[in-house]
């Protein structure tokens, strides 16, 4: 864990008793970090508005204050502050409540100093991820926070950026964006389209390998009454649809040849006819088109008209893999975990270091958007409120011991538990898991209701 702090990290013990909170603070300052005392709620609640706070300790006994009360004031000062709580005993069921309201972790009392460290080591991780991932620039391409376009903090994505800024209030009407699967093209699509004047307008997508020539000649045109048998009215099509705003055609390297006439057409003149129509309707369109592939070397190859690459090379993108950048994989990742926790209703704290690095051994061909789904699922499946390395899939473990970055016995903590703080452990996170139903807690531990009961109580656990 960390020895040697990269700038000052802020602490502040928060507790009425002076010998208590100079118990505390004295392990973390031979540490180095930057600690402030406090002896009430109100002052440490004010040091938080003040200034930026990484940890915030607070005495729950000393204090005498309701956990879930504190927890929600601390967070609406400072979300990002990881708050650690100590407390002689707590039961199961508040110790998940906290969690869910953001409380990083209890620590038992009497606190002993290397158990201090390695939670505090943990949560200033914790929070110096959060902070960048926060810090980072954003480009919003939706409404929802779904919709956000994480940039990061590489150079690679900072160009990209900048390049969005620049075209996104252009005239530039065609734009193509290159990049494996998953790198988030059409994120980089959206952002330049809600960026720019096209907020408020259309936004019209449609994957050119998805369709047959027919049906996406008509999905893009349009057709008109009696124009083929099964055409009983008049449909438009997305390039109309899309008017005054963006069609963007991912994939578009999948586009047949025939096609590809028709769209070079609409790029230089503004103008289609619907599939049967004899009238040329004019459009004022941008053209935002996505591949996977060489087009160059397609073009070449005679599978992809030169007129038309050149058309739509006039603002090339090219959005770099996960293995080229990253230095975006933790802030991605915590990013993520933060967007999960809303939407699944989760209470995971971030990760651990080592999971950091076994990720970062990883190359992710499946890129940003197999690292999301590999988050996701881990928010979902383990039970744990901090995501190890052990609960990652298990070829990107498997990598990452290849390169003798992780051993397989490798866990969570540098410090061994106790038998009984292991036992402790157990019991929270089966009760957490089962919602607080004791029965199906100790269902699931292998023992009796009643034994569950005096575990508990032998523990400092409220069975009540």
């Amino acid at each position: 864990m960390t020895e040697k702090t990269d700038w000052r990290f802020k602490i502040i013990v928060l507790g009425h008793d002076s010998a208590a909170r100079s118990e505390v603070a004295g392990p973390l300052k031979q540490r180095g970090y930057d600690i402030a005392e406090r002896a009430g709620a109100a002052p440490a609640l004010e040091a938080l508005a003040r200034q930026d706070t990484d940890v915030l300790i607070a005495d729950m006994d000393d204090l005498g204050l309701d956990y879930f009360d504190f927890l929600k004031s601390s967070k609406r000062v400072s979300k990002d502050t990881a708050v650690v709580l100590l407390a002689g005993a707590v039961d199961a069921e508040s110790a998940f409540e906290a969690a869910r309201l953001g409380a990083y972790q209890f620590i038992a009392k009497p606190v002993d100093a290397s158990r201090l460290l390695d939670v505090v080591d943990k949560a200033l991780y914790s929070a110096r991820l959060k902070r960048e991932a926060r810090s980072v620039m954003q480009i919003v391409v939706g409404y929802r926070e779904a919709d956000r376009f994480v940039v990061g903090k590489s150079d690679l994505m900072r160009k990209i950026a900048e390049v969005v800024d620049k075209i996104a209030t252009s005239k530039a009407s065609t734009v193509l964006i290159q990049g494996d699967s998953g790198t988030g093209k059409e994120l980089v699509a959206k952002a330049i389209h809600f960026k720019g004047s096209g907020k408020g307008r259309p936004f019209m997508e449609i994957n050119c390998a998805s369709l047959p020539e027919n049906l996406l000649e008509t999905e893009l045109f349009g057709y008109e009454k009696g124009a083929f048998t099964d055409a009983k009215a008049r449909k438009q099509g997305l390039v109309e649809l899309a008017e005054g705003g963006t069609l963007f055609l991912d994939e578009v390297g999948e586009m047949p040849t025939g096609l590809q006439a028709r769209l070079l057409r609409l790029i230089e003149t503004k103008r289609f006819r619907r599939v049967g129509g004899v009238e040329d309707i004019e459009v004022s369109t941008r053209i935002i088109a996505a591949t996977n592939r060489d087009l160059n070397a397609a073009k070449d190859q005679g599978r992809f008209r030169d007129d038309l690459y050149f058309r739509l090379m006039v603002i090339p993108i090219y959005v770099p893999g996960l293995k080229e950048r990253k230095e975006d994989i933790p802030i991605l990742a915590s990013y993520f975990i933060d967007f999960f926790n809303k939407e699944l209703a989760r209470a995971v704290r971030g990760l651990s270091e080592e999971a950091v690095e076994v990720m970062m051994a990883y190359d992710w061909p499946g890129n940003v958007r197999e690292l999301r789904n590999v988050i996701e699922r881990a928010i979902l499946l383990e039970s744990k409120d901090l995501i190890l390395a052990e609960h990652l899939p298990k070829e990107i473990a498997e990598k990452a011991r290849a390169r003798g970055i992780v051993s397989s016995s490798s866990r969570e903590g540098d410090v061994p538990m106790t038998i009984k703080e292991a036992e402790g452990k157990a019991i929270v996170e089966a009760l957490k898991w089962a919602e607080g139903n004791k029965s199906r807690a100790a269902k699931a531990l292998g023992i009796s209701r009643q034994t569950l009961r005096q575990r508990m109580k032998g523990l400092g656990l409220a069975n009540s």
